[in-house]
């Protein structure tokens, strides 16, 4: 069910940006039949990358937890598995994923949910931070008058990041409460075992030394700049030209905050794309090309993440046996 759900979803979203931009199927495979490869193989490079850099930044933080000390090939492999997991999977329910496979590496479920939770929250802070900054340069700029609010969302959005930030370093806080609403909340049986192993992760999080996570923040720095440059590189390899920095930077991160929502359809299909066809509009790209060039991306892109995904999920079986 939850997969004609999703199926629905993508459907009517792509049935709502073909009526905005006024293109068709036919716009959108010719986008993709000019695509410039060399760009486009330069992108599938920089997105294996991204499974690296996010494995050293587990690695950090599983340290600093007290969790096993998993090799990076491992931690790679389950990356990738769970990004692909987290794409395929209706509702984002993927995204839960990552704790399993790390659990195959040898990872205690306590130390897999705070990996995944800081470093959501890490990559939502470091995102905020990257489109704060993009909307300042833009308004600095003055380049597009028609978006008296930029330097208003670049102050929310620096803001936003700051205040994850200090939620991400009082995270043992937030647990606790959480654990005592689940006790109180859920029945008995299931509310004791979720308080016993909310106080499992709250533990964790106390021993997890600010260090650690700074230096998990600092590495998300080059997360983001390999994701954000796949967007990048990818969006001139189907078709956007002349467009400066910030203004790539300020398509793509609404184009990743849409992927965010719990909404979206098959593979992904939904909020991303109108994320992406409506923030390169606002800067001025034509709403057909703005829609064709997203449509394009977001296939070429799920193919790098199908592959890369793939062999995770191979290596983790290997792993297993």
């Amino acid at each position: 069910m939850k997969v004609l759900l999703s199926l629905a979803v993508a459907l009517i979203a792509l049935a709502l940006l073909f009526a905005w931009g006024g293109v068709d199927p036919g716009d959108v495979l010719g986008t993709l039949a000019e695509a410039d490869l060399r760009l486009v193989a330069l992108a599938f490079v920089v997105q294996g990358l991204i499974y690296v850099f996010r494995a050293v930044r587990l690695r950090v933080l599983l340290r600093g937890a007290g969790g096993a000390d998993v090799s990076i090939r491992g931690l790679t492999a389950a990356s990738a598995a769970w990004i692909l997991d987290s794409h395929v999977l209706p509702a984002k329910v993927g995204e839960a994923s990552l704790v399993l496979h790390l659990s195959r590496v040898g990872v205690r479920a306590e130390h897999g949910l705070i990996g995944l939770v800081v470093s959501r929250l890490l990559d939502l802070s470091t995102l905020l931070f990257v489109l704060g900054v993009a909307c300042s340069a833009m308004a600095v700029a003055g380049d597009h008058p028609q978006l008296p609010w930029l330097q208003s969302l670049g102050l929310f959005a620096l803001a936003a990041a700051s205040v994850l930030g200090v939620v991400i370093l009082r995270g043992e806080h937030l647990v606790r409460a959480g654990r005592g609403i689940a006790v109180r909340a859920l029945p008995r049986t299931l509310g004791e075992r979720s308080g016993r192993f909310l106080t499992r992760v709250e533990d964790a999080l106390r021993v997890l030394p600010r260090r650690s996570v700074l230096t998990a923040a600092f590495l998300s720095l080059p997360v983001w700049a390999c994701v954000l440059g796949v967007y990048a590189a990818l969006g001139m390899g189907v078709g956007l030209e002349g467009l400066a920095a910030a203004d790539l930077l300020f398509g793509a991160s609404l184009a990743v905050l849409g992927s965010l929502v719990p909404i979206n359809g098959f593979l992904g299909f939904g909020m991303l794309d109108m994320g992406w066809a409506w923030g390169f509009a606002a800067v001025g790209v034509p709403e057909s090309h703005a829609v064709a060039t997203g449509l394009a991306f977001h296939a070429l892109y799920i193919v790098g993440v199908g592959i890369l995904g793939a062999v995770g999920h191979a290596q983790l079986l290997s792993w297993r046996r």
